[in-house]
């Protein structure tokens, strides 16, 4: 006999657990699923050195707390890769079907590649794997593990008035930055020397930042330091273009999918994460002070048509997400949840 839709809520019962103090996106997914959130995490996050004293208690605390909510299924975040062996582990002794969300650091690079034959152990294991990129989807599958494809989720933002450059004389770009090692942003400052018609503002802890950086960029470059909620938005939505580079080949940026929210031009590595992600709308460079000039050059005399063309990419790129979301969703046995908790 078959079950009405109002006894499949009452079953659905979903959490998400991720190991560490906190993360947006796992949060975000646990809205649209309407889930209950776990951060599971002790000591400092992030030193390797602590790793053997804090994994067996989180261990022990996700037991705790999932034969506590008793959950239809689980929705675990790939790294560590202890995470979700310990939900395996629980449902293996209870029944309940676990989705594990895997990154491409999780089984890729000198950090957890030492942990690919576990991986492959819990991909097939899984109800369902989900991976951010095609090329991560194609690894997964060959192991045997069901999967779907779930890029970064497109913002829904609402202008705040401010969508207009602020000096119209100049060309403005705000290149999103942690001051990082895989961002080229030494460059970044060189061929702004170049065009003294562009203003470039580097966004981003100034802390972080090599001194040298700072103390010898032209007047054209500006650091404003780390911006924070409107303040943030508000440098995005007063830019004529958004640049983001980095040096990784299979990282989807999120200063990408964040300039794509704005509605702005956006200027990015030629990597191939990106080109696939972000065919319309964008300048794509490479990490030479000439092809970064050329760049700027582009995204400044093409800009009406990369306007155009980045409005398209991300209503096209909110339909495709919102279709893989509900096949998951529909897997996991839930009701999609029609309004977008990103919605600002």
């Amino acid at each position: 006999m078959k079950r009405s839709s109002t006894q499949n809520r009452r079953r659905f019962k979903p959490v998400v657990i991720y190991w560490g103090p906190d993360n947006p996106h796992s949060e975000d997914i646990a809205k649209r699923l309407n889930a209950s959130m776990h951060f599971v995490h002790y000591l400092r996050h992030k030193v390797p050195i602590l790793a053997p004293v804090k994994y067996p208690l989180m261990f022990i605390k996700t037991w705790q707390l999932l034969f506590r909510e008793k959950p239809s299924v689980i929705y675990v975040i790939n790294t560590p890769v202890f995470a979700p062996l310990c939900v395996y582990m629980y449902s293996r002794l209870t029944g309940a079907p676990f989705v594990m969300n895997i990154h491409g650091h999780s089984f890729i690079g000198w950090k957890w590649g030492w942990a690919a034959p576990l991986q492959q152990f819990l991909t097939k294991r899984a109800l369902v794997n989900i991976t951010p990129h095609s090329n991560h989807k194609r690894v997964v599958e060959s192991w045997g593990g069901k999967t779907i494809l779930l890029e970064r989720p497109p913002f829904v933002l609402h202008p705040n008035g401010k969508n207009e450059p602020a000096n119209l004389s100049l060309f403005t770009v705000t290149v999103i930055s942690n001051f990082h090692g895989d961002e080229p942003l030494e460059l970044v400052v060189e061929a702004a020397r170049q065009l003294p018609d562009t203003r470039i503002y580097i966004l981003g802890n100034k802390s972080r930042a090599d001194k040298n950086l700072l103390e010898k960029a032209p007047p054209n470059v500006i650091f404003p330091g780390y911006l924070l909620h409107h303040q943030y938005w508000d440098q995005l939505y007063s830019s004529n273009a958004i640049m983001t580079l980095t040096t990784t080949p299979y990282s989807l940026v999120a200063g990408g999918v964040e300039g794509m929210a704005v509605g702005k031009p956006l200027i990015l590595s030629r990597q191939p994460a990106l080109t696939e992600y972000f065919t319309r709308g964008a300048v794509f460079v490479e990490h030479s002070v000439e092809s970064i000039v050329e760049g700027l050059q582009q995204a400044r005399k093409k800009e009406n048509r990369l306007l155009r063309e980045i409005s398209e990419l991300s209503r096209e790129k909110q339909n495709r997400w919102n279709g893989a979301f509900e096949e998951l969703t529909e897997l996991m046995g839930g009701e999609v949840c029609r309004t977008s908790p990103l919605s600002a």
